[in-house]
């Protein structure tokens, strides 16, 4: 029974593949017109959204969106920060935020995936948090980004930690921008995807809910960067806090 079990996930996670084999080179085709400057990224990341939610829909996940009660402003900037469990976060934060055209800050060893790699580097900023001058140019770049009204997405946990560890401490970066250039922040609490989509095997995983908390925006314009460690202490624990809520709701 085990073994069938094992099969058919290993199978549906191959149907992961599949499915990228022929959205990637559609979504590449489609964009390609549009890569090259920036006015038109707000048309490309209309594109995003329908890969992302193609994705999500032909693995069979659907998701359930708590928010507070807030309105959020099309015409503002955010940082969205979330924690980080598999490459189905990125899929999922880009069909919630339908509005807000928001870059990621992600993983340099993402830009040598075949095609995908090529349109993620592109319109996204890579980051090699292992070279210090690639961080120093990731802020330059962020800053320009949000210099031309682009929100940014940053999972502060610095990528997607052991399946052992329920949340990573933060890692600065995303505060200190916020900071700086006086930007709300949206922290993002996922539930469920680590155990239905897991980055470390491909023999786990299965379709289904996934739960999610969008938090209440948190205001930077009184802050200096003396409240930055406050502020990612903070946020930290409104993530771990909303997880360990959505673990005794199972």
């Amino acid at each position: 029974m085990k073994f069938i079990q094992v099969s058919l996930t290993l199978l549906w996670r191959m149907w992961f593949f599949f499915i990228n084999f022929f959205l990637v080179p559609f979504w590449a085709i489609i964009s390609l017109p549009f890569l090259f400057k920036e006015k038109y990224y707000p048309i490309v990341f209309w594109f995003h959204q329908i890969w992302a939610r193609m994705n999500l829909f032909l693995m069979g996940f659907w998701y359930v969106l708590e928010k507070d009660e807030e309105i959020l402003d099309n015409n503002k900037q955010y940082i969205i920060i979330s924690n980080h469990s598999s490459i189905m976060d990125i899929m999922i934060i880009f069909s919630l935020m339908r509005n807000h055209p928001l870059v990621f800050v992600g993983k340099s060893e993402l830009a040598k995936l075949p095609l995908f790699g090529f349109i993620y580097k592109k319109t996204n900023i890579l980051i090699d948090r292992k070279n210090l001058s690639s961080c120093i140019k990731v802020f330059k770049k962020i800053q320009q980004k949000v210099d031309t009204g682009k929100s940014i997405c940053i999972f502060p946990e610095g990528g997607v930690p052991n399946s052992s560890i329920f949340l990573k401490n933060f890692k600065s970066g995303a505060f200190f921008i916020a900071i700086t250039k006086k930007i709300p922040i949206i922290p993002l609490t996922i539930a469920d995807i680590k155990t239905k989509f897991p980055s470390f095997s491909i023999t786990k995983g299965s379709p289904g809910r996934i739960r999610i908390r969008q938090h209440h925006s948190i205001s930077t314009n009184n802050l200096s960067l003396r409240d930055k460690n406050y502020l990612k202490i903070k946020c930290f624990n409104i993530i771990k806090c909303q997880l360990k809520k959505f673990e005794n709701e199972r």
